[in-house]
């Protein structure tokens, strides 16, 4: 009985029939608890109940070559839904030699990581096998396997076995059976890797080496018959054959014992047919390598918990991993705001990679158990969307700093780049880490990235939770100081400058005395130098030395450029804001950042387009709105500008800086009465919670009351408000700049006037 687009099974919901599998139909499904789209196989309930076991060791591997088992019902199994074509469609597109011998790769990393996990696969065919658009390789339909009774998993080069097919019962597909299996003799790994060889050899031929047109006469020849020789031309490489020929002897002594010896005897095959098609081009002309790469973006880590409440943690590894991997000076890595919009987005890699100006993605999942720790990576080229590199990771959380720099190793190693010996030295001098404090600051790194008060202060803690948990954890220090700084600047305003800023400066001096080569401690340092201390050689320090320890990270190229544009170097300013979108294309501050920056040069149309751009990636972004509302404030147009300072103000939830914005408006719209509304509004919260100055003082300003003015912006500048650095630039100064006070005000602030 085939079932209906939404019908039900447990908690998921059929969208349609996607095939007809072994055991039964296959669904395109969706899971109504965690909204993905899975893939549902109807079984039965005799299987299902046969299969737990060996189920919950499938769904242990968690490799990227093995399609994910999710769930186990009482008549289905839910797995990941994969989209592409078989093993034996995708020949017909008859790939390259090079093409084929990858693919036949992929298949071996998969019965490595099964093999090692004591699963053997028993049913590897054709159609069991999965090729995704992008070439990625998906081993699938474990629904015959079994798990090797042995302690600890598969040794690589154990013979441990399992028990005989049951009597009377022929389990498997016919063509692809080893002798022992056709025979009902005890099978182990070996048997799994006989049944690649002939998947092998079709790979190379096209067709199987046994074939006939009755199945009892297929059995027969794979029994006695030895394999017919590889036509001329099938492989280009002497050790291809070899291998071939070994994975088919008819004795599972004589084969292959692992499949990690499999692999390791194809990678050199593969290495070599390589180097002879380099030689040969590089004989024709000077194109570099294919795999040569210099632009990488690392896509959000998919979450394999199914825990929506783990998402702080693969978010937080991804960017881990970001942050290792912009330790790279030759290799240019997309900023975390950016690469966060594709999380749980469909789209192709090579549109991706165009949207985001890159060569290559970095992807993967990630699932944690306790302190344990399990990443699956692969390394794609978009530019030709070929993989080029996978690895299954797995290590306590207190390693999971080598494991981020063994990742980022291993794709500087695939992608051609050598390593100063700077850069090596930064990569292996890791150290453990406290698994608490390490929890704590990626959901303290999470919540700063949301960029809103209340989220930064809730980043606020989770880090302070981290550096007393390992105070020798120097990028929690790091984050500490940004957290502080955040909350002293008063677009956020959680904290006054003389509570935040003086905390931020210890808290990145920390991180610098644990780690001097730390760019966000150095970064952070900067910051503070500026916003608060108002030294500006210092800053400008700090700030190129971040920056030269990690060009990649996006945040110091905003902070020195606001330093620049304080400093009147406005053309440098404007670089360094959009060598930041370089950074990060599609960040909502960086973005924000380029729209302030067209606002206080005057450029008020191309200052609307751009922030109209950012809000287009995130609607109820905050700042966006509140500087949208500048922009239209200076053009004249007061109501459009009303109406995005109120936004700013309900989406805040009417916290200080918004309302301030919101009574500029309506004093320069001419309503005086709702400015001076709002004006002792913000007097009267400040008893409460703190409220900047310069919001008051700029009131006042819009309502040409200079004496108030100017006694509000003395408040300010005795509490070093951060954007006084601003002073020279503000469009909304622009009427007091005749009176004596303001230049006395600049002159102060040690700007230049």
């Amino acid at each position: 009985m085939v079932l209906a687009a939404g019908a039900r099974l447990g908690p998921y919901e059929i969208v349609s029939l996607a095939g007809a599998g072994g055991m039964g139909e296959v669904y395109k499904a969706r899971d109504t608890r965690l909204g993905r789209t899975v893939a549902i196989k109807i079984t039965n309930e005799e299987f299902s109940n046969r299969f737990e076991h060996e189920a919950r060791a499938i769904a242990a591997l968690n490799h990227p070559h093995v399609c994910t088992l999710y769930d186990i019902g009482p008549n289905y199994l839910v797995t990941e839904f994969l989209e592409g074509e078989t093993l034996g469609n995708w020949l017909k597109h008859a790939p390259s030699i090079e093409t084929r011998l990858g693919t036949a790769k992929q298949v071996l990393e998969a019965l490595c990581a099964a093999h090692d996990a004591g699963v053997v696969h028993r049913d590897l065919k054709p159609a069991n096998i999965m090729i995704r658009p992008n070439g990625f390789v998906k081993v699938l339909d474990f629904g015959l396997a079994k798990q090797i009774p042995v302690s600890g998993g598969l040794d690589k080069e154990s013979t441990a076995t399992l028990g005989p097919t049951e009597p009377g019962q022929l389990l498997g597909t016919a063509a692809y059976m080893s002798p022992e299996q056709i025979r009902r003799q005890e099978v182990d790994q070996r048997s799994d890797l006989f049944s690649f060889g002939i998947i092998f050899y079709e790979i190379l031929t096209g067709h199987h080496p046994w074939r006939r047109q009755v199945q009892v006469d297929t059995l027969h020849a794979i029994l006695h018959d030895d394999p017919p020789p590889l036509p001329a031309g099938s492989t280009p490489n002497p050790g291809v054959i070899a291998i071939v020929q070994r994975l088919l002897r008819k004795s599972p002594h004589e084969r292959y014992q692992s499949a990690s010896a499999v692999h390791e005897a194809l990678s050199g095959c593969l290495e070599s047919v390589r180097a002879v098609r380099g030689r040969a081009s590089s004989g024709r002309s000077r194109r570099p390598s294919s795999k040569r790469v210099r632009q990488l973006a690392v896509l959000p880590l998919v979450d394999l918990s199914g825990d929506p409440e783990h998402d702080y943690f693969a978010d937080g590894m991804t960017d881990a991993l970001i942050t290792t991997l912009a330790q790279i000076g030759a290799l240019r890595v997309i900023s975390r705001t950016s690469v966060m919009q594709y999380k749980g987005i469909r789209k192709p890699l090579p549109e991706i990679a165009r949207e985001l100006n890159v060569e290559a993605v970095l992807e993967g999942t990630v699932l944690r158990s306790a302190h344990r720790v399990r990443i699956a990576a692969q390394l794609i080229d978009a530019r030709t969307d070929t993989h080029l590199w996978a690895k299954n990771y797995e290590s306590e959380l207190r390693d999971i700093l080598a494991v981020q720099s063994e990742v980022a190793q291993a794709v500087a190693q695939e992608v051609k780049i050598t390593l100063t010996p700077l850069e090596r030295a930064r990569l292996t001098a890791v150290r453990p880490v406290d698994p608490e404090a390490y929890e704590a600051f990626l959901k303290g790194r999470h919540y700063w990235y949301r960029r809103s008060p209340g989220a930064v202060i809730k980043s606020l803690e989770f880090l302070e939770r981290a550096t007393t948990k390992d105070p020798t954890y120097a990028l929690a220090h790091a984050g500490l100081a940004d957290s502080l700084n955040s909350l002293g600047w008063d677009l956020f305003a959680g904290l006054s400058p003389a509570e935040a800023f003086p905390k931020a400066r210890r808290a990145a001096q920390r991180a610098l005395d644990l780690d001097p080569g730390c760019a966000e401690a150095h970064a952070a340092l900067g910051w503070a130098a500026t916003a608060y201390d108002w030294k500006w050689e210092a800053a400008e320090k700090a700030f190129r030395r971040a920056i030269e320890l990690k060009p990649q990270y996006g945040q110091v190229h905003i902070w020195y450029s606001h330093l620049l544009h304080a400093m009147g170097r406005i053309g440098e300013s404007s670089e360094e804001a959009r060598r930041a979108i370089e950074c990060d294309p599609l960040g909502l501050i960086l973005n924000l950042h380029l729209g302030w920056h067209h606002v206080y040069e005057r450029q008020y149309e191309r200052a609307v387009e751009q922030l109209q751009k950012t809000l287009e990636l995130e609607s109820g972004f905050v700042l966006g709105r509140l500087f949208l509302g500048e922009a239209y404030e200076q053009m004249g147009k007061f109501q459009e500008a009303i109406s995005e300072f109120e936004e700013a103000v309900n989406l805040s939830g009417r916290r200080p800086v918004y309302l301030a914005g919101l009574g500029h408006a309506y004093a320069v719209a001419g309503d005086r009465e709702k400015a001076l509304g709002i004006a002792n509004e913000l007097q009267q919260l400040s008893g409460g919670t703190y409220v900047a100055p310069r919001g008051i003082a700029e009131i006042y300003i819009g309502l040409a009351e200079r004496d108030l003015a100017f006694y509000w912006l003395e408040k300010a500048l005795a509490e070093h408000n951060g954007w006084l650095i601003h002073t020279g630039s503000n469009p909304r100064y622009d009427s007091i700049r005749v009176d004596p006070r303001y230049a006395d005000l600049v002159q102060r602030i040690g700007l230049p006037y």
